[in-house]
């Protein structure tokens, strides 16, 4: 019971820490802004419309989950629909660490719940943000056909070159073991993690079927979740269509976790006020619409994240 209230502490500490940070950034976006005209667009939102954000909100995460539970399946790891749920959810509480590298405290979860072997778990956790990547790449690209932006197709070439250099490094089992060493230097982690080797669960992760499965889901899953997006902009009366929405969304969205800020803080913002801006809505508009999104999406699933992960501490799930 100790081990467990220190790591929620831990996580508690971190979280208050990013939501600090990030409380300041609004704030100084907002002064920049005129704090009049975004008070009054925040004052027009459609609140019939976010109970139907946050239900698509929720249901992008639920996706990713069962996306979870088929990467886990075919490394034959067999937990419940439940149970693989709320470890997957529980990953959310810290998805606003740089890089999103926090959600591998779901090995830590699956490990001591579960048994699940470590070399395992971080390979499953590892193609997930793989395929969370591939995925935003695939939907900015098809949009791209539609509303070409500079900004969004250089951000396709870094990826895409990224995306590659990963792609070849997992195949020969080195970026497996530097993750696990960088992984081991993080102290809540490296207290719950055995020393291990090369791990074969890539290998079956990546084969070409497989690698197919994910990359579905995960479409799928990004796709609800710039539905999310596209409502939100609904909310506040702007409507710039599916595909547009989608492809500012998620250039903002890379490019933050690219940065490796803390939820790509500054840079998520920054990026999506710009491609905001280039269609012609004012600064106001834009930040409004930007606050809004953010905490649609990124912090509401933090706060999801924070609920599962005492469900998981306490070990409410049973096998």
């Amino acid at each position: 019971m100790a081990h467990k209230t220190k790591m929620l502490d831990a996580i508690k500490t971190k979280f208050l820490w990013i939501v600090l940070g990030s409380v300041l950034f609004y704030v100084l976006l907002i002064l920049i802004s005129d704090v009049g005209e975004i008070s009054e667009s925040f004052l027009q939102i459609k609140v019939e419309f976010l109970s139907l954000i946050f239900a698509l909100g929720f249901l992008s995460h639920v996706v990713k989950s069962f996306r979870q539970k088929d990467l886990l399946g075919m490394v034959g790891e067999k937990i419940s629909s439940f149970q693989n749920m709320v470890i997957y959810m529980s990953g959310l509480s810290l998805v606003t660490t740089p890089g999103g590298a926090g959600i591998f405290i779901k090995s830590v979860y699956l490990k001591k719940i579960f048994n699940t072997p470590t070399e395992k778990s971080i390979a499953v956790i590892f193609l997930e943000r793989y395929h969370d990547l591939l995925a935003g790449t695939s939907i900015i690209l098809v949009t791209l056909w539609v509303h070409f932006g500079l900004v969004s197709m250089s951000l396709v070439i870094v990826s895409s070159l990224l995306l590659g250099a990963m792609y070849l490094l997992i195949k020969s089992q080195r970026v497996f073991l530097l993750l696990y060493s960088r992984l081991r230097k993080i102290r809540f982690i490296s207290k719950n993690i055995p020393e291990i080797g090369p791990s074969e669960s890539f290998s079956i992760l990546t084969n070409p079927k497989n690698m197919a499965r994910g990359w579905l889901f995960s479409i799928l899953g990004w796709g609800v979740d710039s539905l999310s997006v596209y409502v939100v902009f609904l909310a506040l009366n702007i409507d710039l269509g599916y595909l547009l929405t989608s492809q500012i969304y998620l250039t903002s969205l890379g490019y933050g976790i690219l940065s490796l800020l803390p939820g790509g803080i500054g840079v998520s913002e920054g990026v999506a006020d710009l491609l905001l801006v280039r269609q012609g809505l004012d600064l106001s508009v834009a930040a409004s619409l930007v606050i809004l999104m953010r905490l649609c999406t990124v912090w509401f699933a933090t706060a999801i994240g924070i609920v599962f992960t005492r469900i998981a501490l306490r070990q409410k799930i049973h096998s």
